[in-house]
């Protein structure tokens, strides 16, 4: 009897093992709550079902999330195929003690989410898959409660990454910098430099008329100097004059995708900023 009792307790600690080795990491006090009301995020996202690149996905938009288990998120989406494309996804999600959680989408997509939650509740970053084959990466920052319609106005710096497309196809890695500069009523202009390997660098100077929503969302056609068409989308996570900032989309159809941040310039006072837009390089024939 005491034989069959010992084989058993040895047999109980063999089982045991693995699940004794996968230590849980972290503590904390995280629970659902801890994400609640409305965030500025930005997704990008790969397609890439035998491992050859198929597909390119980036957006940026706001999450809302009701602080027990329900969350919404509307972006503004670019592809190789359509740019500026509106979509509104819905599902759950909860969040564990040690701030690290998941997000099952269900509405406008099927996709699931990890997500790990920093900076006591206004930051996040998340990753996960959906049912058409895409990888995504993205993050999160808490919006304020109300932006100004006009949006700061000022100098913005901007830095962004993303992909060339040739029509549909992703021909290349395409990174971009540069400033943005709003008026605070709705004229908008941009100066980026486009880099790509194996060809030269793309100079843009693009100008155009923006909008904007009381819930940190804005939008924007620009044109060049060719009249060629170019999408602008934003999504405002601060708004103070000394540190105003967004993440951005930038995109012309069939030949760019970039996404980034922008930032006030450093000593950029907002008032100088929108009544001399000459302060923007290579902007010397005023506001557009």
């Amino acid at each position: 009897m005491q034989r069959s009792i010992v084989l058993l307790l040895f047999v109980f600690c063999l089982l045991a093992a693995p699940l004794l080795a996968q230590t849980t990491i972290g503590g904390g006090t995280c629970n659902s709550g801890s994400l609640t009301g409305t965030y500025s995020v930005s997704l990008t996202g790969r397609q890439a079902p035998s491992g050859t690149l198929t597909g390119v996905f980036q957006s940026n938009g706001a999450a809302t999330f009701d602080g027990l288990s329900a969350v919404t998120i509307n972006l503004t989406a670019n592809t190789g195929q359509a740019l500026g494309t509106a979509l509104t996804w819905s599902g759950t999600y909860s969040l564990q003690a040690n701030c690290a959680g998941v997000i099952n989408i269900a509405g406008g997509a099927t996709a699931t989410f990890n997500v790990a939650v920093y900076n006591q509740g206004t930051d996040f970053i998340l990753s996960g898959r959906d049912t058409n084959n895409y990888t995504y990466a993205g993050s999160g920052n808490v919006q304020p409660a109300a932006c100004p319609v006009g949006l700061v106005p000022g100098v913005y710096t901007f830095s962004g990454t993303g992909f060339a497309l040739s029509g549909n196809a992703v021909s290349g890695v395409e990174n971009g910098s540069g400033l943005i500069q709003f008026d605070g009523v709705s004229h908008v202009t941009v100066n980026a430099t486009l880099l790509s390997l194996g060809v030269s660098p793309r100079v843009l100077t693009l100008t155009g008329t923006y909008a904007m929503s009381a819930a940190c969302l804005g939008s924007a056609t620009l044109t060049d100097a060719g009249n060629n068409s170019y999408s602008l989308s934003f999504s405002i996570y601060n708004v103070s004059s000394a540190s105003a900032g967004a993440t951005v989309g930038l995109a012309q159809a069939g030949k760019f995708l970039v996404t980034g941040s922008a930032h006030v310039a450093y000593g950029q006072p907002s008032a100088t900023a929108a009544a001399k837009p000459e302060l923007i390089p290579g902007n010397r024939g005023g506001r557009a």
